[in-house]
């Protein structure tokens, strides 16, 4: 009987490293897994971050005659699209490097009423653990929008 105990023993013996290797490998995929969606949410920050800025710069591009116009104190700032755009691009150009994003570009600008400007970013993130042979190497496309309004105070 010990014999034959024994026997069984020493034939299971290679399957208990083969689901320690296993279950090594599928820890690993997970924490990799979560790595690279941590990454995908980083970039979707920083797109948002320039986003916001190049919505508040576009804010900031108001025509003067909208602020000085004969219309009077309450007047609405003269927010053109493509003034708005212009400010969001040159914006986006003082940015260092584009907040490590790349193809970073203005994808929209919208004025919502005569004061609020919508700008919405599009880039590409490419987090760094994923297969790249298997998922296409271009990455994901993400994008952001940031607003701002100009405000006139008397």
């Amino acid at each position: 009987m010990i014999a034959r105990a024994r026997a069984a023993a020493a034939r299971e013996e290679g399957r208990t490293l083969l689901l320690g290797v296993g279950l090594v490998a599928v820890v690993l995929a997970l924490v990799l897994v979560v790595a690279s969606a941590t990454a995908i949410h980083l970039d979707l920050k920083r797109l948002t971050a320039l986003a916001d800025s190049a919505a508040a710069a576009a804010a900031d591009a108001a025509e003067p005659d909208g602020y000085y116009g004969g219309a009077g104190g309450g007047a609405p700032p003269g927010l053109t699209e493509a003034g708005a755009r212009a400010a969001a691009q040159a914006d986006l150009g003082r940015q260092p490097a584009a907040g490590g994003l790349e193809g970073v570009e203005v994808a929209g600008v919208e004025i919502v009423d005569s004061a609020t400007v919508v700008v919405t970013l599009s880039a590409r993130s490419r987090p760094p653990f994923l297969p790249w042979g298997v998922i296409p190497a271009r990455g994901f496309t993400i994008r952001a929008a940031g607003s701002a309004r100009a405000v006139v105070a008397p």
